[in-house]
């Protein structure tokens, strides 16, 4: 299972940057506003039906992947010793929604075009970076350990077996990733620096995405469907 940007010319690769993130924002507000306990699993449905549009199938694997250790989670505890399996179902589908959309963000999104996309909206050069590496934070992560873990087996460390062997290999694979992500931290606030990230000054990009009407459009949409369903629950 790979994270991050997947190259493609799909639906989503096609729409700019803040569109999709204000997508991820939008879900990640309905499914806590919509009420009804399978209103969170209507957002995952259509989520799912976007990725079958956008050819980005295999982001719901992950999704599943990540969602599933919640969702037993969420069994015991309100289920088995809880007896309200409707709480369950409810904060289920609400991290599903999240999981699944931020995953297709993930997916879809180059952090380069994000980082443009925001430089061209005025935000500061320092906050466009933080969204951009923070969303790049597990898959660069990802990448790391797959690095260490073939290099450990290279030297002849066996991560498979009994438990005490699984345990043993721990640390030979957990101790350089830490390292090396803290010393990544370093190089990252340097090149910062030598930037001038701190300056305060804006910037303007080279080649930013085109924001179409389609995209205004979407946003404003968006928006509105927000604040409408808000308004709807905290209505008196």
């Amino acid at each position: 299972m790979t994270l991050g940007y997947r190259p493609g010319q799909g639906l989503l690769h096609r729409t700019h940057p803040l569109t999709t993130a204000a997508l991820a924002g939008a879900v990640s507000l309905l499914a806590f506003l919509l009420p009804g306990e399978l209103a969170p699993w209507a957002l995952v449905a259509g989520l799912c039906a976007l990725a079958l549009v956008a050819g980005l199938v295999p982001v719901l694997g992950a999704a599943a992947a990540f969602s599933a250790p919640f969702w037993g989670f969420l069994a015991v505890i309100h289920g088995v010793f809880g007896h309200d399996l409707g709480t369950a179902v409810v904060l289920a589908g609400r991290i599903t929604a999240i999981l699944t959309v931020f995953l297709l963000l993930l997916a879809s999104v180059h952090p380069g075009r994000l980082v443009d996309a925001m430089l061209a909206r005025g935000v500061p050069f320092g906050l466009a970076y933080l969204l951009a590496a923070t969303l790049q934070a597990v898959p660069q992560l990802q990448r790391r350990a797959t690095a260490i873990l073939d290099a450990q087996r290279c030297r002849g460390l066996r991560v498979r077996g009994s438990v005490l062997r699984r345990l043993r290999a721990v640390v030979p694979l957990t101790v350089p990733l830490v390292l090396g992500a803290l010393a990544e931290v370093d190089e990252r606030a340097l090149a910062l620096e030598i930037r001038g990230a701190a300056s305060g000054t804006r910037r303007t990009p080279l080649d930013p995405p085109v924001d179409g009407p389609w995209d205004r459009a979407t946003r404003w949409i968006l928006l509105a469907a927000v604040a409408g369903v808000a308004i709807w629950r905290l209505w008196p």
